[in-house]
């Protein structure tokens, strides 16, 4: 999956939260402004001085079931490729027009 990234400048107008890990032998547990993040799978630490002043945390997370809300589309592996079909194509054959398909972006269906 792509990587999200932000400039040191965008970082700085950004409410960042406050991020406490603690750990207790081989259990560690991680809290996000006072709640704990459970499904933690791997936790990196990043402080590089010399490319910015904000320490930066990185997760792997698992989970049943993840949901995007956004109006960008990222591709999926290949894996999933027979579960969904582009609204491109969904135009080009005729199945729906791009006033229906906005429609029902709007709607939050789809």
């Amino acid at each position: 999956m792509e990587e999200i990234k932000t400039t040191e400048k965008e970082q700085n107008r950004l409410p960042l939260p406050q991020v406490r890990i603690e750990n207790k032998g081989s259990v560690t547990r991680v809290y996000v402004d006072g709640n704990e993040l459970n499904g933690i799978r791997c936790i990196n630490f990043l402080h590089d001085r010399e490319r910015s002043d904000i320490p930066v945390l990185r997760m792997e997370l698992l989970a049943e079931k993840v949901s995007i809300d956004t109006a960008q589309v990222f591709e999926l592996p290949e894996v999933y490729h027979p579960f969904y079909v582009s609204s491109d194509q969904l135009v080009r054959l005729g199945i729906m027009t791009y006033v229906q398909l906005n429609d029902l972006l709007e709607k939050k269906l789809l």
